[in-house]
């Protein structure tokens, strides 16, 4: 009798070790953010743009800029195609300029990608001429509508550019005709493609952001959902930052998953 009781506070000691066990590990674990698909308001004015160097964040918190408040991914109309195709993103990384070291890692991945430059950044004339030595596709961030005499000095300072980057298309239809440049749409959700094709611009639009949070994981996850909705809808735009995260993600997308990475030409 006295046998099978100390078994039997043997086996219950052991069942209470593992349950205790078990319940810790579960408190301690946090599952992995997931991305807040928001619906762009149609009448939300769009945020202005910052002038602030984009921090390297590498606590997990939201990228300390604009970009970072916008819907993940937007959503329009898309059409959906009965067969699925091919992976395909196309990348742009902005804003660059700030850290000639950091931005030139993303041109050493040796895939097509864009980049949008800061031109009041300390090293963003060293930087344009990277990306034009790779004949990647460059194009300049503004706030607003260039003038024709902003053009052309912004040549001069950074070199031939393939077009110009903001958050408010407002304006730029009529700024850009018969320069040859396309507009970037960073929002994804600013401009209307009906006045752009009136001013025979080109128009790209940003569908995603990857790194609106900055963990490895996170900006994993978001670049394998850009790449998903690709099979059915064509080509995706992804915009990111000059982080060390995304950099790393690009790498790791890069190497196992098997997606092509085009350019916007």
């Amino acid at each position: 009798m006295i046998r099978t009781l100390f078994w039997i506070a043997i086996i219950v000691g052991a069942l209470a070790a593992i349950v205790a066990g078990f319940a810790q590990g579960t408190l301690a674990t946090h599952p992995p953010p997931l991305a807040e698909l928001r619906r762009p308001n149609p009448r939300a004015k769009p945020a202005p743009p910052s002038s602030a160097p984009i921090a390297a964040d590498r606590s997990g918190a939201p990228a300390s800029d604009v970009f970072a408040q916008d819907p993940v991914m937007i959503e329009r109309p898309r059409e959906r195609r009965a067969r699925w195709q091919a992976e395909r993103l196309a990348i742009v990384v902005g804003r660059c300029g700030y850290s000639l070291a950091v931005d030139a890692q993303f041109l050493r991945l040796n895939v097509p990608m864009a980049f949008v430059i800061e031109p009041r950044a300390p090293q963003a004339a060293a930087f344009a001429a990277l990306v034009r030595g790779q004949h990647d596709v460059l194009f300049v961030q503004r706030s607003g509508p260039p003038s024709m005499p902003e053009l052309a000095r912004l040549r001069g300072q950074l070199g031939a550019f393939d077009g110009i980057a903001a958050r408010d298309a407002r304006g730029m239809p009529d700024a850009l005709r018969n320069t040859g440049l396309t507009f970037f749409d960073e929002r994804g959700d600013s401009a209307d493609p009906a006045q752009f094709a009136a001013a025979n611009v080109r128009l790209v639009r940003r569908d995603v952001t990857a790194d609106n949070r900055s963990e490895l994981g996170y900006v994993a996850f978001m670049l394998d959902r850009a790449a998903t909705l690709s099979q059915r809808t064509g080509p995706v735009v992804v915009f990111v930052r000059p982080l060390p995260s995304t950099l790393a993600a690009l790498r790791q997308f890069d190497s196992d998953r098997n997606a092509r990475m085009i350019a916007l030409r």
